[in-house]
């Protein structure tokens, strides 16, 4: 008896939550009816949240490697080819301009499958490293990021970024 009042007891929270779901949708459909920009705002939501899903589907399924910070040899060849300067490259202001307290940083992060390898690092200021985050990037901007690596990188050094051992 003990279990079927379990059973009874999820099914009506199941139940709960289904109600609370479709009253939650049904409301803001009639709210796009009276507000028309609403609903464009919540479709520009949904684009930007499945297109940030399909990177991580692409990309984030990597199996980690084990080790997490680049340390020695490796962090002083990645500051070394950027010049000991900042990587981040903004469309207004260009290359930023930071040569103090850089970080070596995963360009594929390390939390989602990116390796510790001098091929994924680049060199970025605390708040750069920051606002980017565990953020997968597009193969465009990777190939972007390549196409600026040539015009400061060594000659000998490769300019593109290897995701994965």
């Amino acid at each position: 008896m003990g279990q079927r009042f379990a059973l009874t007891h999820e099914d009506e929270t199941r139940t709960e939550i289904s109600d609370v779901l479709r009253d939650a949708f049904e409301a803001l459909m009639r709210a796009a009816d009276d507000h028309p920009w609403l609903a464009g705002v919540v479709a520009v939501a949904i684009v930007w949240r499945l297109f940030r899903g399909m990177r991580a589907a692409l990309y984030g399924c990597l199996p980690r490697d084990p080790q997490r910070l680049f340390v020695g040899a490796d962090r002083f060849a990645i500051m070394s080819r950027a010049g000991h300067r900042c990587e981040h490259h903004s469309w207004r202001t260009g290359r930023c301009e930071t040569t103090g307290r850089l970080q070596a940083d995963h360009v594929h992060p390390h939390s989602r499958g990116g390796t510790t390898t001098i091929g994924n690092g680049q060199a970025l200021c605390g708040p750069h490293n920051e606002r980017k985050g565990n953020r997968i990037p597009w193969a465009w901007e990777l190939d972007r990021l390549a196409r600026r690596r040539a015009a400061y990188f060594p000659s000998d050094a490769s300019v593109t970024v290897q995701r994965s051992g």
